[in-house]
């Protein structure tokens, strides 16, 4: 069998590793450079509990997520080569006053009553003993002690060599253009230089350029770019001791020192700008959460787009109107997390086994549904 993966970011490469690993003879074509968009420009959290933003399946999906990668990151490594600094440190959520405290609480409270492993609640005091570098006017925070954070960098890496080792094959600068349909199925896709590449299955992993491929109109899926922006400082070994999250943004360490600050959420098109309001939004909310940063000189900037569906879930599952094409895309804020275990579904797809979770919701037939 012969499968086509469009898109070489973090969800198309574990596609094609996972596939790979199935026997079937994948290739993989990207538009630009190989996994240097969302991917790229991501923290790299894997913290379901930590970053959901209510009850629903998307945090159920998320949580399975982190279990599912947890147990497949050993192989990926195995066969890689690429260890991806996997941090089981725990995350912080902190409040830095009563408003946002409030937001705590109701955050405690919803995870409790869905069911959700409880957080350990810290006060000023314990929160300094986790971060001494911390804000004073930290309130309180919830430690969510089997939650991670991950080089999201490292992983697509890992993710496209354990594909190359499994006999996968990457194109950089290689748009698709369209997906071939004959008789009623897919057959192949059509590159931008009119090059036919023939196939059995084609998975749209295309990120927030997903719904602009021609060919798969009558599916009516739609991602759009959300811009995020980060702050990279180059910081000591040890600063941060843990990945802070708040209401307003983040801090993230990394092994070597370096913290990341984010984020923006911005409809910016596909305008991948660093801009100065969002680079000054950032900073205040990172220097409230972390003061010294003031004095920590500032390494670089970057901006990602990240791929939205109109309700912000995924889209994952076989095309309603095509046989032959499956959907793995609109990731959002999720890619690093559920790039694992959305390479799983698609594996499970297309061998005709029910898949791991519900798919429901982030079946694409859902917005042709929604048209008509």
């Amino acid at each position: 069998m012969r499968a086509i993966v469009i898109g070489a970011g973090v969800v198309g490469s574990a596609i094609a590793w996972r596939l790979a690993w199935d026997g079937i003879k994948v290739e993989v074509h990207d538009r630009g450079a190989l996994g240097k968009e969302a991917s790229w420009a991501a923290a790299g959290f894997m913290a379901p509990q930590a970053e959901a933003d209510g009850p629903g399946p998307l945090v159920n999906f998320c949580v399975e997520g982190l279990k599912y990668f947890d147990s497949v990151y050993p192989r990926l490594v195995a066969e890689s080569g690429v260890e991806a600094e996997y941090n089981g440190g725990g995350v912080l959520y902190v409040a830095l006053n009563e408003e946002e405290k409030r937001e705590l609480e109701g955050r405690l409270e919803w995870q409790k009553n869905v069911g959700l492993k409880q957080a350990e609640v810290l006060d000023n005091s314990r929160v300094r003993e986790f971060e001494p570098a911390l804000s004073p006017q930290v309130v309180c925070a919830l430690y969510f002690r089997d939650e991670k954070v991950i080089d999201n960098r490292k992983l697509t890496e890992a993710f496209i060599r354990a594909a190359l080792k499994a006999g996968a094959v990457f194109h950089a600068c290689s748009a698709v253009e369209e997906i071939v349909i004959r008789g009623g199925r897919v057959a192949g896709v059509r590159l931008g230089d009119g090059m036919i590449r023939e196939a059995d299955l084609v998975v749209n992993a295309a990120g927030a350029w997903a719904g602009a491929l021609k060919g798969c109109e009558a599916d009516r899926v739609s991602t759009r770019p959300v811009r995020g922006q980060i702050l990279c400082f180059e910081a000591p070994p040890g600063k941060l001791r843990h990945a802070v999250i708040a209401p307003r943004g983040y801090v993230v360490p990394r092994a070597n020192g370096r913290i990341l600050a984010g984020t923006t959420r911005e409809e910016s098109g596909y305008d991948k700008s660093v801009t100065l309001e969002g680079i000054a939004s950032i900073a205040n909310t990172a220097r409230a959460l972390l003061p010294s940063l003031g004095s920590i000189p500032l390494r670089e900037l970057w901006a990602g787009l990240r791929p939205a569906a109109p309700d912000l879930l995924p889209v994952i599952g076989p095309s309603p109107t095509l046989e032959g094409l499956y959907y793995a895309t609109g990731h959002y804020r999720n890619g690093i997390l559920l790039a694992a275990l959305t390479a799983e579904i698609i594996s499970q797809l297309v061998a005709g086994k029910p898949p791991a979770i519900d798919l429901t919701p982030y079946l694409p037939a859902r917005f042709a549904s929604a048209s008509g």
